[in-house]
């Protein structure tokens, strides 16, 4: 059964490999990188992967290989990529041998790379060089070095783990992730790969906890942990510790809070009173006899503290050697929360744990109000024929990952063929996509070139103060001209590919350019006009004026990118700087009188949004009626009975009540429903639990 389910597995990674492969131009083996590194970036294995493709000869007639890396660990560590990739439909064994070559000219790579020698009779602006080039500039600032290699092949058995090794006495670990561990991950609830920790390795004894709560579903320890605990633990598993949203603010590389330094140095005895300490969850724990003591933890996540626990292990490494953590402990609150329901109650956790911080404000996990719109608007809105096609389909919004293939695959045959034809592989987005195409247009491209995940945290922040000013702005108008956004990026996308000056590298910043310039010259010279993506929508493709006039712009932006004067030496992070978008921005060009001709009248666009507008508060309204009869009048009930009890809800609310408690006749209307689903909401903040709104 279960080698069946990895065929299968099998099987659906090689047809995605294939669409992304389709879909940018490349060969199948870089986009079986990208694919995977995009996975492994949600498990937290990344924070943002690159993909490039380099192969050659070093010293001594070495091979030297690598496929991917990632710089920007706020773990301060190093992620080195290398891919074996054979794309049978049969999964091949890849043998202890093959495997071992593949680590060995990543490692050679790694090597002359930070000595120099790579560098001589090498292109300087080929992303190989400029990867050697910031790995030398690297040097010693390096908490560890991750070796991964990544295949769609299974690895023999006699190769599963590979001990660790040391590169200018830095550690060097390997990872190994063929196609049994990429389905295990695939298969996980969490979505990522639960660590098994036994703090024994830090701790003889383990860790004194006391079990101060428990429920059916979770239970809480509270616990006084050694400093020099947490380090390790950060040392060893880095930014895996953290909960998503949490790594996601922690992007000051090997930085450390002042307070903390100093009080670890001056009072380490008063670092429990002073620290606010760490939540954390797990979904089990191993506890001695007595439970007093815990000595082991599954699926570790701390979801507030990550900058405590970060800080604690920089000045740790920093002090070379000297015990500075002896006599540091941290307050922790464990929350060991069931398997089943961890996905859905760790994120809540993490949101209240971060409440009164930054990463509050973006609180954007997959079921966020913004999300669960814009699947809707996916599922119902009907896209136009493509050209040459005869009958209509639909977006697919992918709100949480591998939903498009769970959906499909729970269908029989003849079901899923419908539903392809409905929902076409190159019809599918998702959240890293449609915050790229909008913050692209909306004239941020540094900001997407700072990679996915920095990239969406922004997003999430602009977005959630929208939705809080006027959440019916977001409607099917915004549906569709978003869609239209990532329309007009896939097509400058294609164009800038396939076109004779692009030197096949840097095509994703060069694309977020080029759409972010178009969107200024529209701003500035478009005499007041809009962008008509009313019409890119209903032709589901992008007029040649609009090709045109990236191309132009997109050879610029090259030139600007790769530029031997270029403020910062690698190409990559240049990309990242708000100084290129000004470079950029400034650059003297004109839009095309065809170009001007098809703008549209903004008076046009701001009646379609007002309309619709106006018919998605119809709509939020129809769904809070139905969401008043789908509950039944015992509930209503228990809600009146609690409320009266608690003081929940004032007397029009009551009487409100009494149209669906069997009281009163008639039936709520739409303000009303409303307010009940609101008293709903307070009462649950009160302690009711007889159903939610």
């Amino acid at each position: 059964m279960l080698e069946l389910k990895v065929q299968s597995f099998h099987e659906n990674l090689l047809a995605s490999v294939g669409s992304l492969a389709d879909a940018d131009g490349e060969f199948a083996v870089t986009a079986f990188t990208r694919h995977c590194s995009e996975l492994l970036s949600e498990a937290g294995e990344f924070d943002d992967a690159v993909v490039l493709d380099f192969e050659g000869t070093g010293n001594r007639r070495r091979k030297l290989k690598v496929n991917g890396y990632d710089l920007d660990n706020a773990d301060n560590s190093v992620a080195l990529v290398v891919t074996i990739y054979s794309g049978s439909p049969e999964i091949q064994v890849v043998s202890s041998a093959d495997a071992k070559a593949a680590l060995k000219a990543l490692q050679y790579f790694l090597s002359e790379a930070i000595d120099g020698s790579f560098f001589d009779g090498r292109e300087e602006s080929s992303p190989a060089y400029q990867l050697a080039y910031d790995l030398r500039n690297r040097g010693m600032n390096v908490a560890r070095y991750r070796l991964y290699l990544l295949t769609d092949g299974q690895l023999s058995n006699r190769l599963r783990d590979l001990p660790s090794k040391t590169l200018n006495g830095i550690p060097v670990d390997f990872q190994l992730w063929d196609v049994d561990r990429l389905h295990q991950l695939h298969d996980s609830q969490s979505g990522r790969e639960a660590l098994q920790i036994d703090l024994r390795e830090w701790k003889a004894e383990g860790i004194p906890a006391l079990k101060v709560e428990s429920t059916p579903e979770f239970a809480t320890y509270l616990a006084s942990v050694p400093g020099g605990v947490l380090a390790g633990l950060y040392s060893r598993y880095g930014s895996r510790l953290l909960e998503s949203n949490v790594r996601s603010y922690l992007t000051n590389r090997g930085k450390v809070n002042k307070g903390i330094r100093e009080t670890i140095y001056s009072a380490p005895q008063n670092f429990m009173a002073f620290n606010n300490g760490v939540t954390a969850t797990a979904t089990s724990v191993k506890t001695n006899s007595d439970s007093s003591t815990i000595v082991a933890i599954e699926d570790l996540q701390i979801v507030n503290g990550g900058q405590t626990t970060a800080s604690l292990f920089f000045v740790d490494k920093e002090a070379k050697g000297k015990d500075v953590l002896r006599n540091v402990f941290v307050p922790m609150k464990l929350v060991v929360v069931e398997s089943t329901v961890a996905s859905e109650l760790v994120p809540s956790i993490s949101r209240f744990a971060n409440s009164q911080n930054a990463v509050s404000a973006a609180d954007f996990f997959s079921n966020s109000p913004y999300h669960v719109r814009i699947e809707e608007l996916s599922r119902r809105v009907l896209a136009p024929p493509v050209s040459g096609a005869t009958y209509n389909t639909k977006w697919y919004y992918e709100r949480t990952r591998g939903q498009y293939e769970n959906e499909r695959n729970k269908l029989p045959q003849t079901e899923a063929n419908r539903f392809e034809r409905l929902y076409p592989k190159n019809h599918k987005f998702d959240k890293p996509a449609l915050a790229k195409h909008i913050m692209a247009w909306d004239q941020r491209p540094h900001i997407v070139s700072a990679g996915a995940q920095k990239n969406f945290v922004s997003f999430a922040d602009l977005v959630q103060k929208a939705w809080e000013k006027d959440e019916s702005a977001f409607n099917e108008v915004y549906f569709k001209e978003s869609v239209a956004k990532g329309i007009l990026f896939s097509a400058i996308h294609t164009a800038v590919r396939t076109s004779t000056w692009y030197e096949k590298a840097y095509l994703a910043n060069i694309v977020a350019y080029t759409v972010a310039k178009i969107a200024n010259l529209v701003e500035t010279q478009g005499r007041g006009r809009l962008m008509d993506f009313d019409s890119i929508w209903r032709y589901q493709a992008v007029s040649q004026g609009i090709i045109d006039l990236a191309l132009e712009i997109g050879e610029a932006v090259q030139s600007a990118l790769t530029t031997k004067h270029r403020a910062t030496t690698n190409v990559t992070e240049w990309a990242k700087k708000p100084d290129l978008w000004n470079i950029v921005r400034a650059m003297p060009m004109s839009i095309p009188a065809p170009f001007l001709a098809g703008l549209v009248d903004p008076v046009v666009i701001a009646q379609a949004r007002r309309s619709a507008k106006d018919t998605q508060k119809v709509d939020n309204g129809i769904n809070q009626q139905r969401r008043v009869f789908e509950i039944t009048m015992d509930q209503w009930l228990e809600l009146r009975e609690f409320s009266i009890g608690n003081g929940v809800g004032s007397p029009t609310d009551l009487s409100i009540l009494d149209l669906v408690t069997g009281r009163k006749t008639g039936f709520p209307t739409e303000r009303q429903s409303a307010r009940l689903l609101s008293l709903a909401a307070s009462a649950n903040a009160r302690g009711f639990h007889a159903f939610s709104p």
